[in-house]
């Protein structure tokens, strides 16, 4: 991924798909594919948390380089290329109904582990946002991985009706892609986030690949508004955090918001199971994760209005992330 969009590089060279969305990137693969006759595999690395799904929906095999292998800042299209062509050995194969991470879970969870005195310390200063830690019935609403064209606007639309607020947590290359959805976004009163420019596991990442992803993305969504306006909010893709994470994403002036209600909606267990998910996970202070994008979310808008009216049945107010963080 580039600042433009997407580098495919394999033998016929190198081809830049600019602001597009997965769909067409993913096409553009399978239509590649189709016309190699011994078979195609894409490499990608842990910067790239959105093509792995779909292309082995597709049918197409899917390798993951990990640092230190390539550098941080050099997991350009070319050397992803040449990895796969002289050192496969060194790539991981990403399974079938696996995730981008699959195989690194007890690592990813022993970052988490070390980070927590670190979460603590942040969340005293106001620089991170951890879920479930209120004293007083408020909850907050956020959306991760769109901006998506057909499943944001129709969220956007529940809201509107609801009157509820909710936070939007944008990948760099969807809002690249789709900033019309972005100005919608803003345009209601809604509160825009960051998360990351490719939904890279950030704690993989140096200086370097760390400003490009946060940097990426926050001028996507300030170009999508047409104004400069701060972003304060990061998601980390898939909650990924490290100490040294924790500590660069403060420094940079940005405050972490993660998640304790977590409705699973990427699984698609119906309207009804997503709803009960939530309200039977929510507490004081909450703050719950659905998605807008990443895939086809109409059970989540589906699910969206029992969540909104079931939440305030049980006495809980929908605020702000500034809101929340205020009463904490």
């Amino acid at each position: 991924m580039t600042r433009e969009g997407y580098r495919i590089a394999g033998p016929g060279g190198v081809e830049v798909l600019e602001r597009c969305g997965v769909e067409r990137t993913v096409a553009r693969l399978v239509e590649l594919a189709a016309r190699t006759p011994e078979g195609l595999t894409v490499v990608v690395d842990s910067a790239n948390g959105l093509l792995d799904a779909p292309l082995a929906a597709a049918g197409i095999p899917v390798l993951r380089a990990d640092p230190p292998v390539p550098a941080d800042g050099g997991a350009t299209a070319e050397v992803l290329a040449g990895l796969g062509r002289s050192r496969p050995e060194v790539l991981t194969a990403l399974p079938a109904g696996g995730w981008t991470m699959s195989g690194r879970e007890e690592e990813i969870a022993a970052a988490e582990r070390a980070g927590a005195p670190v979460e603590r310390q942040l969340a005293s200063d106001g620089r991170l946002v951890a879920g479930g830690l209120g004293a007083e019935p408020l909850v907050a609403l956020t959306f991760d991985d769109g901006p998506h064209p057909e499943f944001t606007p129709r969220v956007l639309d529940v809201l509107h009706r609801h009157e509820a607020p909710a936070a939007f947590f944008c990948i760099g290359l969807h809002a690249l892609a789709h900033p019309g959805v972005v100005r919608r976004i803003a345009e209601a009163g809604q509160t825009l986030g960051n998360h990351s420019w490719s939904h890279a596991y950030l704690p993989d990442l140096g200086p370097i690949g760390l400003a490009r992803q946060l940097g990426h993305t926050r001028d996507a969504l300030a170009e999508a508004c047409g104004d400069d306006r701060p972003i304060r909010w990061l998601r980390p893709p898939y909650g990924g955090r490290s100490p040294e994470l924790l500590r660069a994403v403060a420094e940079s002036g940005l405050v972490t918001v993660l998640w304790d209600v977590d409705a699973k909606d990427w699984s698609r267990p119906g309207p009804e199971a997503v709803a009960e998910r939530v309200l039977s996970q929510v507490r004081p202070g909450s703050v719950i994760l659905l998605h807008d994008g990443g895939g086809d979310r109409s059970q989540t808008v589906a699910a969206l209005p029992a969540v909104i009216t079931g939440l305030r049945a049980r006495g809980y107010r929908i605020v702000t992330l500034d809101a929340l963080l205020a009463a904490a």
